[in-house]
Order: structure tokens, then C-alpha cells, then sequence
């Protein structure tokens, strides 16, 4: 069963944040994932993938997110190794993705792994 996340009264007031001060946001998004807070790591992940600057930097999130069971940040692992001409790992992070139920995933996979075809041109992570 893929991991959903929570917005509780930990989180929430963190994304309003980052929505309004992203800078401060993330830090704090970054000190609860630090402390474990698994939608705090996803989500932090999430955040920093949305930036060819900040890419990088997510990876570590997406990934510990990834060990537990989060199809969002396989589907984003997927989409960054797009990015990077990786087809393989690409291909991995699809099939990575659909089995914790991603949709979008599922349909690529089963179209051959043609990421144009199912999302019509480019897929905005």
C-alpha cells in the first residue's frame, strides 16, 4: 500500500508557509523531516524537485520518501531521470511508481514506457 501524507496541524502551517516564504518554509519543512516526520519528507522532497536548481537536492528526500511506499516520490524520481536522459532509471521509477498505484504510471508502463503519448508533450513534476 503506497504512503499517503498527512497535512495535520504540524505540516499545514508549514505549507502555508512555503507558499508565502519559501525560503523560511523549507527550513522549517526541513527540521521536521529531519525528525522523522514522513510527510514533512515528502513533502520537502516534493517542494525541492519543483527548481532545476533545487533538484539535486531533492533526491535524498524523494528517495528515503521512496523507502516508504510514497508513489509521489517514485513518480518524481521518474520524472527527474526523464529529465536527465536516464531511460532505465526512468523506466525503473515508473515501474517503481505503479505498483504503489501511481496512475499516470501505470498507463506509461503499459504503453511502453512513451511518457509523450500518455501526458501529451512535456509532465511539469
Amino acid at each position: 500500500m503506497s504512503f499517503t501524507p498527512e497535512i495535520d496541524d504540524q505540516i499545514e502551517p508549514i505549507v502555508r508557509l512555503v507558499a508565502n516564504d519559501r525560503e523560511q518554509g523549507l527550513k522549517a519543512l526541513k527540521k521536521l523531516a529531519e525528525e522523522g516526520n514522513r510527510s514533512a519528507i515528502l513533502h520537502l522532497g516534493l517542494y525541492l524537485s519543483e527548481s532545476p536548481e533545487t533538484t539535486e537536492l531533492s533526491l535524498p528526500w524523494l528517495i528515503k520518501a521512496n523507502d516508504f511506499d510514497s508513489a509521489d516520490a517514485a513518480w518524481n524520481l521518474a520524472m527527474i531521470a526523464r529529465e536527465r536522459g536516464s531511460g532505465d532509471e526512468m523506466r525503473q521509477w515508473i515501474d517503481r511508481a505503479a505498483e504503489l498505484g501511481e496512475g499516470d504510471a501505470k498507463k506509461i508502463r503499459d504503453n511502453g514506457y512513451d511518457v509523450d503519448a500518455v501526458l501529451g508533450g512535456g509532465e511539469a513534476r
